[in-house]
């Protein structure tokens, strides 16, 4: 044998140097399980005392779950629709998975993998979900070693064996929520998302990837496939290249300085989030010299960033002032939650006695307007160091939070 060929040397033993590292990350594991096990329960149970009180108290059914949620969503730091789905997971499983709550509590399970196994049987019915929790759970080594992907397959296989019709409805029934999502992404771009049918989705990607097959390396800027397949994507969606921009109205809140100057900064584009002034600058830039864009400006106290007026080519006022509203709060204004606003909220209550004003006016999504109309909740307008506009919502078990409007000039 050649002594100067290399052998490998034996994997170290059990215990050698990392091994403690590892069994304390794995204790962590499972004491992240046990306390998610604890959150689900807790969630059940303030449902189940405010479903109680607003029974005693003759509250229509309608609103016995009103604003649970967004109880719920304060306490964890998640969003009302978010903290929604984690109130319905845990009557779930409190009610009718026992197998899957032991597997979860023992770290079987991992919170991640919930989500997936609870929506793959939400369809049944509740001896079929019943059914499932015990095939799937009663026994560790049934999904030992499963990803999310291949659970979430499992999961599909045995809700398919169990009722296969109700199935079959369900996946025939989703075609109703296809729609197109907008989010804003790191360094100035954003995913623009179709949530389609699978067949319709697999020949859309199709299309655009053998489009993009029989130009790769031959076009002019040399672009990447997946380059030529966004490329592609936006001209066939809007009928123009994508050298050429697209004409937009902006809403763009930035300050005079750092638009017109050389200042540093940044801006925020509404429906696009927060980018550097020199890309802001860039898009004006682009968007008028083809005569495109349109811009409001959005006035601004230097000392504290706080919105005072906007630019408005509206005549009614109610019109404008709810253009004020939305561009000066940006995302719905209750902590943690950032979606879209929705609505423009008083504050305090119009039938109490609430202005229609800058001041006693928010920017919510519709679920938190919703939930703060439930019982015991309050909010008022108070004054901030900041300067800037802050509403404090007290929810019925007294807990306070506040949420300050976006600072403009930052």
């Amino acid at each position: 044998m050649d002594e100067n060929i290399a052998v490998e040397e034996d994997p170290p033993p059990d215990g050698a140097v990392g091994g403690d590292v590892v069994d304390r990350l794995r204790s962590s594991e499972i004491q992240r399980c046990r306390l998610a096990v604890e959150q689900y329960a807790l969630a059940a149970d303030l449902l189940r005392q405010r479903v109680c009180e607003r029974v005693a108290a003759g509250v229509p059914q309608d609103r016995w779950q009103q604003g649970v949620a967004g109880e719920v969503a304060l306490a964890l730091h998640i969003s009302p629709n978010t903290a929604g789905r984690f109130v319905a997971r845990a009557v779930e499983l409190e009610k009718h998975m026992p197998h899957t709550r032991a597997r979860l509590y023992n770290g079987d399970l991992s919170p991640e993998a919930i989500p997936a196994l609870l929506a793959g049987l939400s369809h049944l019915d509740i001896s079929e979900r019943q059914q499932a929790d015990e095939e799937l759970c009663a026994d560790p080594a049934t999904l030992t070693g499963l990803g999310l992907k291949q659970l979430a397959a499992k999961v599909e296989q045995v809700a398919y064996r169990l009722d296969a019709q109700a199935t079959v409805d369900r996946n025939a029934a989703a075609e109703k929520d296809r729609t197109v999502t907008l989010r804003p992404q790191p360094e100035g771009m954003a995913r623009l998302s179709l949530l389609l049918p699978m067949a319709q989705a697999v020949g859309a990607y199709a299309a655009l990837r053998n489009h993009a097959d029989t130009h790769v390396g031959h076009d002019q800027e040399l672009r990447t496939r997946p380059q030529l397949m966004a490329d592609t994507a936006f001209a066939r969606l809007t009928g123009r290249d994508a050298a050429d921009g697209q004409p937009v109205a902006v809403n763009l809140t930035v300050s005079a300085e750092v638009l017109l100057g050389d200042q540093p900064g940044t801006a925020h584009l509404d429906g696009g989030g927060v980018m550097p002034a020199e890309i802001a600058r860039d898009l004006i830039g682009k968007a008028t010299a083809k005569g495109v864009a349109w811009v409001r400006r959005l006035f601004i106290a230097p000392e504290t960033g706080a919105v005072v007026a906007m630019d408005s080519r509206q005549r009614l006022f109610p019109d404008g002032l709810a253009d004020v509203i939305r561009l000066r709060d940006r995302y719905c204004r209750t902590p943690y939650c950032d979606a879209p606003i929705a609505h423009t909220d008083h504050v305090t209550p119009h039938a109490k006695g609430g202005a229609t004003s800058l001041e006693n006016g928010q920017g919510l999504c519709a679920a938190c307007n919703y939930a703060k109309e439930a019982p015991g909740w309050r909010s008022a307008t108070v004054d901030d160091p900041s300067g800037r506009h802050t509403v404090e919502t007290r929810t019925p078990t007294g807990h306070v939070h506040r949420s300050t409007a976006p600072n403009q000039a930052a």
